[in-house]
This record gives C-alpha cells, structure tokens and sequence, in this order.
C-alpha cells in the first residue's frame, strides 16, 4: 500500500515509526488513514531486530484531533456510526496490543480520538505548551474507538472517570500529575527522536518482548477486546441522538 496520509519509516535494528501526516487536518483520521495505520502497523509486527514501535504527528499545532467530520458526520445513524467507528477500534487494539513497546510522542494537542490513540501507546511524551482531553462528552457522545476503556487500565480509574466526565481539555502539567504523560519534553527534544528514546534503544530485542509480555498479562489485552467493541456500540447509540446531531452543528457552525 502507499502511503498518502501516514509516513513509515524504519530504522534498523532499533525502531518503526508511524507519522501521522495531515497537518492541514490537524492530523484527523479519515477512512484511509484508518486502512493506513492498520497496513503500517502490520509491516511493523513483522519486522525483524525492532526494539520498539513510535507514533507521532505531523507539524506543530497537533498529534491527533479525532476523526475527520467529513467521514465521522453527524448524520449517521447507529449502524452507519458503528459500521464507520469499527475499523478504528479495531487499529487502536492493534496498537494497544503490539509485541513491542510504543511509544507516543505528542509533538501538539491530543483532542477524542487522538487522545484513545495515545491512550493505546504503553509511553507517552508530550510537549508542555499543548493541552489534551477526552472532548467526546462535549458532542453527546462518548469515546468510540475503544480508548475510553483502555484509559481505565493506563492511569488510576478515579482520574479516568473525572477526564472522561469533565470533557475538558488539559494542560501538560495535569495530564502528567494524574500520570498519563509520562515525561513532559520541549519541541526541541521531538527534533532528535532517536535520542529522545536512547534509553529503550540500548536494551535487547529479547528483552523488550518480555517486557512487553508482562505488561500485556497485566493489562489482560484480550479481555479488554470485547470492553472496547462495547464502547463502540454505546457511542454508535448515542450517535443519532440529538445531542450530538446539535452538537455537530454548533461545531461546524463555529469552524465556519
């Protein structure tokens, strides 16, 4: 596959890395980045001598700000919103399931979806002058790509409630107190990726897939499967409600 909305890069005997690549869509995910992200992370499993997986934006201004409106709009309704949400679930468990360490290094905001990407990753860096959140509540509905539940098992349930309930967005130092990021970097550091993960490059492959084995065994990766196809299902609901149809619109109306 070519890649028009995702850059693949290797690095040999160290890392792959996946870019989201459109900054002038502050990096929203449409139906082909969806295909992309799932054809690049399944190079990714099988390349040979790799220590880690990175995920990262493109520009400056975001690393992900969900799904592009013109595919994820607000008239679907259940069946369409699940049929449309589905695929990207099903990247997200990809990637939350990966037999390596991924790390994401958030180069701007992380807004809905981009933050269940990041939520997916096992690291997260994240640039101290940009805010992120789980802004589905905001639009009547909730997270749709499994993200909402991974989030309960990456940081304590009781801030993963609070995040997900407030709908709001937070600044770096927030995101790195409730221990979500967990290093905050400035732009200069994205500049030099290779150093900026010198520490898990220095450890052997073997070592970095049993780690990455425990962390899987903690987490119950298969079990948490079926907890991110419900979380699916219950956005896909609220997706033809009025609350989101209206929401939609005010968001629309405003970018206009």
């Amino acid at each position: 596959m070519k890649y028009e909305t995702i850059t693949y890069e290797v690095i040999p005997d160290k890392y792959a890395k996946i870019t989201l690549n459109r900054p002038e869509k502050m990096n929203a995910v449409s139906k082909q980045m969806t295909a992309e992200l799932s054809q690049a992370l399944g190079e990714a499993k099988e390349a040979d001598g790799l220590k880690c997986l990175v995920i990262t934006g493109s520009g400056e201004k975001a690393f992900c700000t969900g799904g592009d409106l013109k595919d994820l709009h607000g008239d679907m309704d259940a069946s369409e919103a699940f049929q449309t949400l589905y695929p990207m679930k099903e990247v997200v468990y990809q990637l939350a399931s990966f037999p390596l360490p991924t790390i994401a290094l958030l180069n701007g905001q992380a807004r809905g979806g981009g933050c269940e990407i990041a939520t997916a990753c096992d690291i997260r860096y994240a640039v101290n002058d940009a805010s992120y959140g789980f802004v589905q509540g905001k639009l009547g509905i909730t997270p749709g790509w499994g993200g909402g539940a991974l989030l309960y098992e990456k940081i304590r349930p009781e801030f993963a409630f609070q995040w997900i309930m407030e709908a709001d967005m937070y600044d770096s130092e927030r995101v790195k107190a409730i221990g979500w990021a967990h290093r905050l970097i400035n732009r200069e550091e994205l500049e030099d990726a290779e150093n900026l993960i010198g520490q898990f490059l220095d450890k052997s492959v073997e070592q970095m897939q049993v780690w990455k084995k425990q962390y899987d065994k903690k987490l119950s990766m298969i079990s948490l499967s079926p907890v991110m196809d419900e979380e699916v299902l219950t956005c896909s609901r609220l997706w033809e409600s009025e609350e989101h149809k209206e929401a939609v619109k005010r968001f629309m109306t405003r970018r206009s």
